[in-house]
């Protein structure tokens, strides 16, 4: 994300895209309880008129939370951090006709954009940040960041993002077509993205759950490890 003006130190990461988003206009904190870490680290938020969220990965005091609140933040509730053996993740299946893949060219990066923008239902802006479309196509097959998809009657229709780091692999961007629900697609193209890291030799799976797909994360034997605070501001 540096190349697209964000800032990151040892006490947080920032970044400002202008997207009418709360995740398009991010702060992320290492800390629970610096309040003038937490005030440099939004300050620049607060100037937006657009929407934006603070994260917090290891917690969250009262004084900062108050902080916030009086900044005009509000908390939300914390979204589960989960994670797996790489070895144990449950199997999966495709429904017939039904394709697993890797995203190898620039129209399939393309189209990788536009499911996980249909499936959040993000601006396509935002979702094209962290797409093929801008971080490029790697087939290496150990590149640290892999993006993969699932078709049916060659039109991608569910995607995910596999970010390979400091000995974990982080999944991201799970999204499914809404008219392709319930098909068994989110479970298929995280599980297989995490089969990849495993051959790879990396043993521990993490993810941040939305509410959505927390129970399809259990079936596939993830488990909660904590959770992460958020607090988001919309303004008037």
């Amino acid at each position: 994300m540096k190349s697209q003006g964000s800032v990151e130190n040892a006490q947080y990461f920032r970044v400002i895209t202008g997207e009418a988003h709360p995740l398009g206009n991010l702060a992320i904190l290492r800390e629970p309880g610096d309040t003038s870490v937490v005030n440099e680290a939004v300050s620049p938020l607060l100037e937006l008129s657009q929407p934006s969220a603070v994260l917090f990965v290891t917690g969250v005091s009262d004084a900062v939370s108050e902080a916030l609140t009086a900044l005009g933040f509000a908390k939300v509730s914390p979204m589960p951090a989960m994670a797996v053996d790489t070895v144990s993740v449950a199997s999966t299946q495709l429904p017939e006709g039904y394709k697993f893949l890797r995203v190898s060219s620039v129209e399939e990066g393309v189209a990788w954009t536009d499911v996980v923008a249909e499936g959040f239902g993000l601006p396509r802006g935002l979702a094209r940040l962290l797409s093929p479309e801008v971080q490029g196509v790697s087939t290496e097959p150990d590149a640290a960041v892999q993006f993969f998809g699932i078709q049916n009657k060659g039109k991608l229709v569910a995607a995910s993002l596999l970010y390979l780091a400091n000995g974990l692999a982080g999944i991201y961007c799970v999204a499914t077509l809404p008219k392709e629900r319930g098909k068994g697609l989110g479970a298929h193209v995280t599980a297989e993205a995490l089969r990849v890291a495993n051959r790879l030799g990396y043993g521990v799976g993490v993810l941040q759950s939305s509410a959505a797909g927390y129970s399809v994360y259990q079936r596939l034997g993830f488990g909660d490890v904590e959770s992460i605070p958020m607090f988001v501001r919309m303004p008037s």
